[in-house]
């Protein structure tokens, strides 16, 4: 995983690029936790660099990010939350997995 921030050498001690496009190798897939003025922008870079993976995080999506990656036919996951998946899931997004787990709300 790689931050990347257009005001920020550094985060938590690892280097941060300025842009999606400023990383070096092959990159899988992008999470996006802008504000959602902010994520088409990201989505874009993304998609320019080669990474069509993409994870809106809820409440940052625009209708413009939206639209643009049903335009291009990404494979976005939207309205979820990424504590939820990404291990250990540990608190209350446990729970609220092991609910949706129970109920089918589980995206596939």
């Amino acid at each position: 995983m790689f931050p990347v921030n257009p005001n920020a050498t550094t985060i938590g001690g690892e280097k941060c690029y300025p842009s999606v496009g400023a990383l070096s190798g092959k990159v899988g897939g992008v999470l996006v936790f802008t504000p959602p003025a902010h994520t088409e922008k990201v989505v874009r870079e993304a998609v320019a660099a080669g990474i069509r993976r993409i994870w809106i995080q809820q409440g940052a999506a625009s209708p413009a990010a939206l639209r643009f990656c049903a335009d291009n036919k990404l494979p976005a996951v939207t309205k979820q939350c990424i504590l939820m998946y990404a291990e250990p899931v540990a608190s209350f997004h446990a729970f609220h997995r092991w609910v949706k787990r129970l109920f089918g709300g589980l995206p596939r």
